[in-house]
Order: C-alpha cells, then structure tokens, then sequence
C-alpha cells in the first residue's frame, strides 16, 4: 500500500495536479488506494482459503485411503447412505474407491424392500423386511424384526433379531450370528463360534456410512444383505420421518 502511495504522490506533482505541492492524499486518492488495498486482501484472502481447501481434501484424502487399507487376503467395502424423506440410496464402494454395488428402496411399501444392483444396473437381489416378526410368548423383544433374503426370486437366507440385554444380536438360520455393541456402531458376524467379518458405523459423509471387512471370497452380497438389514433395523421408521417433517411444518408455521 505505501508503494501505491509514493505512487499516487509522485503522479500528481508531475502532472502538477494541485497548485500546492503537498504531500496529503485526496479523498479521491485515497479511494484509489482503497480499492486497491481492498483488491489485494481479497486475492491473498483467496490464496489462503484455496490453500486450506486443499490441506482439507489432502487429509480427507488420507483418512479414505487409511479405511481401505487391508491385510492380505482382505476385502473392504464401504456403504454410504444417503437419506432422503420418501426413499434412502446405497452406494458401494470397494478398495478402489469405485462404486460396485448400488442399492435403492421401494417408493411404496407397508416395510422396507432394498433392491441390490451391480455397477452395470443388473439386479442382484432383495432384502426384505417382514411384515410381523412373531416370537415364542415367552421371549419378549421391544423391536422384533426379520428379513429375508432374496436372490433369482428364491429366498437364500432369513435374518432374526434376538432378545439380548448387553448387545444387539441377530440370527440368520445358515448358522451365522450377528453380534453388535449396546449402541450399534460396531458389528461382528460369526461363524462357527469365529468372526468372519466386521462391520463399522463411519461418520465421513452425509448419511450413515459402514465399513466391512471380510475374507477374499467370501458370500459378500450375503454380507452386504446382512449390512442392508441392519440399517433397517436401527433406523426410525419411514413413518416417523414423515410425521417429524410435518411436525417441523407445523412449528414454523405457528411461530409466524
């Protein structure tokens, strides 16, 4: 700014701009400088917010890669949801952060329905929730829930939740046992009393995010089946977030 101003002062007593030679800034000049000024910390203001965008992207970039990294013999994948009010979507992601399976609900449905399709659009299969999960009267759950699991119009598997006081815990009637902690962030699917694969609540983007680990050759759509489930099971129902949106129009409404 001061070089603008030996400028400006320089300029004017060649130009004999004022009869006086007074080395005082006019209003006008001074509106020169301003601008210019101005001009400048906008462009230095833009430098460093470009910079910090990328210091940004560079660790998000990292934190990425660090989820898919995995041990030989190891396969990740990664589901992130995105929400909306009438129908949720899916996208799968594999180590190569590239989509391989996508994922949509059925618009109209008394319970959920989550289509499964690969990269090229081909269906895969179904996930279904039942209508009512009908228990022994003497096992009381406060949110039963079954699902089937459908792949070329046959049923390949059944998921059951099952009383649990310390855990979250399902059933699927091969023999695998899902078992997740109290809060439901983390799962590990069993198999002959070992872990075959984990599942992980992520929070990286907008809508839930899971991470799964598992075996190189592995039943993954199964696996992904089981994922897909339990999102269902932990999230409120379809209804609920209608009624919540409305109540939320009703609240504004009455404030003004």
């Amino acid at each position: 700014a001061q070089h603008v101003i030996n400028y400006v002062i320089i300029q004017r007593k060649a130009w004999a701009i004022r009869p006086h030679k007074q080395e005082r800034i006019t209003h006008d000049e001074m509106g020169i400088i301003g601008d210019f000024v101005g001009h400048v910390a906008a462009d230095t203001a833009g430098k460093i917010l470009d910079k910090s965008i990328d210091v940004i992207e560079a660790k998000e970039t990292q934190k990425r890669q660090k989820l898919f990294r995995c041990a030989p013999g190891e396969k990740v994948l990664l589901i992130n949801k995105e929400q909306y009010l009438l129908r949720d979507k899916f996208s799968v992601y594999d180590e190569n952060e590239s989509v391989v399976y996508s994922v949509k609900r059925k618009l109209v449905s008394a319970k959920p329905h989550l289509f499964i399709y690969d990269a090229h659009g081909g269906k895969l299969g179904t996930v279904k929730q039942k209508l009512l999960a009908l228990r022994a009267s003497a096992i009381r759950e406060s949110h039963a829930v079954d699902f089937d699991f459908i792949v070329n119009g046959q049923r390949v598997g059944r998921l059951q939740s099952t009383r649990s006081i310390t855990k979250r815990k399902y059933l699927l009637d091969n023999g695998w046992t899902v078992e997740g902690n109290i809060l439901g962030l983390k799962y590990n699917i069993i198999a002959d009393g070992k872990p075959i694969a984990t599942i992980s609540q992520k929070i990286l983007f907008w809508g839930d995010t899971y991470l799964i680990r598992f075996p190189r050759g592995a039943n993954e759509i199964l696996i992904l089946m089981i994922v897909l489930a339990i999102d269902v099971a932990n999230a409120p129902s379809r209804t609920d977030k209608i009624k919540d949106a409305f109540r939320f129009g009703e609240d504004s409404w009455d404030d003004e």
